[in-house]
């Protein structure tokens, strides 16, 4: 009887012992979770990628080139957050640590369980000859000093590091509610403008899958501020209240440490 009862303790230990195994092989950090929800046929996830405009209304910059700078927006455009959407569409280019907004939509209900992103340069030309050589301001009114995110919360590094990494949180979509989050990426390291690309993947019912990056065009230009202690850029800046105003500073070399701009 204790040869008999032995024997069946070891099958049961064994047995633990393998589903163990297969549990830890699914819930590494990279794993998707177990989920027995599973997309229906002809279902499919959609990812945007994005420069951010969370808190644009407070106040920003971007490098534009000259042309551009000189452009006048539409009258329609009347705060920060709509002008950084126009400035954008012109060609204005991101500096620095920006921040970048990720947003899932789906043609189903679904769950986006984790999130793999990987940021990485590319080596696409930039397409036009007009260098972003001009800082665009914005101001929402005369003296306001514009948020930038911290060097510390840049999660992502397009230039010297190029490491995946998974954010956990689960994410509900359905085809009239989309989510999304923000993720800030150092975009310092290279002269003029370069291309980098984002690349996406999503766990959803327990699978994990690659996602096109906005249905495809997933390449994305910055640049350098070119600014330093013995030279700052020509800057165009637009204060949006009392009323829109525009101000411009031409570029200053070997500038004094109280000088200022002498429109």
């Amino acid at each position: 009887m204790k040869t008999r009862t032995t024997a069946v303790l070891a099958v049961c230990v064994a047995a633990g012992l393998v589903a163990s195994l297969l549990l830890f092989r699914r819930s590494g950090p990279d794993a998707p979770p177990a989920t027995s929800e599973t997309p229906a046929a002809g279902a499919n996830v959609r990812v945007g990628v994005g420069i951010s405009d969370h808190e644009a209304e407070r106040g920003w910059f971007l490098m534009a080139s000259e042309e551009v700078a000189r452009r006048t927006p539409p009258e329609d455009v009347a705060d920060c957050r709509a002008l950084h959407a126009w400035a954008l569409r012109e060609g204005a280019l991101p500096v620095g640590d920006a921040a970048h907004t990720v947003t899932f939509s789906a043609n189903h209900r679904t769950t986006i369980e984790s999130t793999y992103m990987r940021v990485v340069p590319d080596p696409t030309p930039y397409p036009d000859e007009q260098a972003p050589v001009v800082r665009l301001l914005c101001l929402p009114r005369p003296g306001a000093t514009p948020p930038f995110p911290e060097p510390g919360d840049a999660r992502f590094r397009v230039n010297g590091d190029s490491r995946p990494f998974t954010f956990q949180e689960r994410h509900q979509v359905a085809p009239d509610a989309d989510a999304e989050f923000d993720v800030v990426i150092d975009l310092t390291g290279s002269t003029g403008p370069f291309a980098y690309r984002v690349e996406i993947g999503v766990a959803e019912g327990g699978e994990f899958r690659m996602v096109p990056v906005n249905d495809g065009d997933d390449v994305f230009f910055a640049t350098e501020d070119g600014g330093g202690m013995g030279y700052w850029p020509a800057t165009t800046t637009w204060t949006m209240s009392p009323t829109r105003t525009r101000t411009h500073c031409p570029a200053v070399t070997d500038p004094n440490p109280d000088q200022q701009c002498a429109n």
